[in-house]
């Protein structure tokens, strides 16, 4: 028996002791004085996450409500939306511009593969968008999707708002909402932030914030009303919708943690220990479902080798004490996908590369024991001297 698993997961991801220990408190009253301090503490320390100056807003929700929340508070009935799909998750945005009437354009290129600036900038030149949306880090494939240069693209030619999906990437890789154009950054708890599932997370532009305000149709959501949640983010004190008082503790305390690391810091971590993963993955001659110069720092999707069975391979990975997860759409069975995120460190790489190699062993592939472990081993030297 395992004291825990490790959860070597896209999300959620392993949470800090300092961090579940704060959720046991008592919850406080949503409008008191000593609560608003906690949740204005928590909504300063996310702005520098998400590096903006402009307001944020957290939400009881996961981060499917966040895109919902983007898509509801910018869109229209009739607008038009070019929504840019590079795997599972990048559907979302599709799916949700449907439910609020949005005439969407997809933008879809093969799995694997991220969205070119040049292939925006032509869609771009076709039509006249509301809105372009885009997903940073698509999890079902580990691809990081350019948001920096995309952002350019849509700033010089066009006046859309940009959306951007950063579920799998806040805390983790590099997000400036400021400095790269976007008009509305959406993000989840649960994953490079180190916080349990149960908030939804959101940076929005004053450009977008005017629109909201000007808007014609009222916003089709009242919840998820940007309207509606404004008041309470500049003044904890004043109520809407009973916050998760006790998921607040827990971002606070896990945003403590980022900030104490440095985001510099944090993001080096993270490309390091992705760079050991993947290092050790084509030393076992597996190979990554994302484009290596495209492929992200917090999560990878691999494919098996030939014979490899996805319930056999995770249910052995299991009896090691680490999860992976399951490859999704039309990947499903055929890899699986690991979250180097969060919390992760050295020994949690390392010991989810041994068990990698133990497993395939296991299950009859040829390789050579270690081959995987000693690879990252390597990189990680290389990359910390």
């Amino acid at each position: 028996m395992f004291e825990r698993e490790l959860l070597m997961i896209p999300g959620p991801t392993n949470v800090d002791p300092r961090v579940l220990s704060v959720m046991c408190k008592p919850p406080l009253s949503h409008t008191s004085p000593e609560f608003a301090n906690i949740l204005k503490e928590a909504l300063e320390n996310l702005k520098k996450v998400f590096m903006t100056k402009s307001d944020v807003f957290v939400v009881a929700g996961s981060g499917t409500l966040a895109l919902e929340m983007a898509i509801a508070n910018m869109i229209e009935p009739g607008d038009k939306v070019l929504n840019t799909v590079s795997g599972y998750f990048g559907q979302y945005f599709v799916e949700i511009s449907k439910v609020y009437g949005a005439k969407f354009h997809v933008l879809e290129v093969p799995w694997g593969k991220s969205v070119k600036p040049e292939l925006v900038k032509e869609a771009l030149k076709k039509d006249d968008y509301k809105a372009v949306t885009v997903t940073h880090v698509e999890t079902s494939t580990g691809v990081a999707n350019p948001v920096r240069e995309i952002g350019e693209v849509v700033r010089k030619h066009s006046n859309a708002f940009y959306i951007v999906d950063t579920v799998c990437s806040l805390g983790g890789m590099e997000v400036r909402v400021d400095d790269w154009n976007i008009d509305v950054c959406v993000s989840g708890s649960q994953k490079c932030l180190g916080v349990p599932p149960g908030l939804a997370l959101v940076a929005i532009s004053p450009r977008a914030l005017e629109y909201v305000e000007k808007r014609k149709v009222p916003v089709g959501s009242w919840y998820g009303s940007f309207k509606n949640w404004l008041p309470v983010m500049r003044d904890p004190t004043k109520y809407f919708a009973t916050p998760a008082v006790n998921m607040v503790y827990a971002l606070n305390e896990a945003l403590k943690l980022v900030i104490e690391e440095g985001l510099n810091n944090r993001f080096r971590r993270h490309y390091v220990l992705a760079e050991a993963f993947r290092t050790a993955m084509e030393a076992l001659n597996l190979q990554l479902v994302a484009e290596r110069e495209s492929a992200s720092d917090t999560v990878s999707a691999v494919h098996y080798p030939e014979g490899v069975d996805d319930n056999q391979f995770r249910s052995e990975m299991k009896k090691h004490g680490i999860i992976v997860a399951a490859m999704l759409g039309p990947l499903k069975g055929r890899g699986f996908r690991v979250g180097h995120m969060g919390n992760v460190n050295r020994s949690d790489i390392l010991s989810t590369i041994a068990a990698i190699e133990a497993t395939l062993k296991r299950l009859g592939c040829k390789l050579e024991a270690g081959n995987g472990v000693a690879a990252a081993q390597e990189k990680l030297l290389s990359l910390t001297k």
